[in-house]
């Protein structure tokens, strides 16, 4: 599997969580999903399966090449923020909110009654 066939193996990954966890309307999927898949047909328009590659000429790596950072499995995250999540912070804030302002309220008429 050659470095294009990951990072599309990678952004297949996400796009199926995305739409697993309702995050994509199954539009959307079958468009990126479509985009994505683009990228793995040749210029005749023929998917290349098992397209071997003759190894570099040198031998194998070299010491001084930098390894292609791939992006995370679990960049669905990132792309496509959970909804739930940011409910259940939006809750949590209100509700500290709330009571801190009762909090400083008890104060204010406690000393106000002193």
């Amino acid at each position: 599997m050659n470095e294009q066939e990951r990072r599309i193996n990678v952004g297949l990954r996400a796009l199926d969580e995305a739409h697993r966890l309702g995050r994509l309307s199954r539009e959307d999927y079958r468009a990126r999903r479509r985009a994505l898949l683009q990228g793995l047909n040749d210029s005749a328009g023929v998917t290349a399966r098992n397209a071997i590659t003759p190894p570099a000429s040198g031998g194998g790596r070299r010491e001084d090449a930098r390894r292609q950072a791939l992006p995370s499995a679990d960049m669905a995250g990132a792309l496509f923020p959970d909804r739930r999540r940011r409910m259940l912070q939006t809750w949590l804030l209100a509700v500290v909110g709330l009571a801190l302002a009762l909090l400083l309220i008890y104060a204010v008429v406690q000393l106000g009654g002193s």
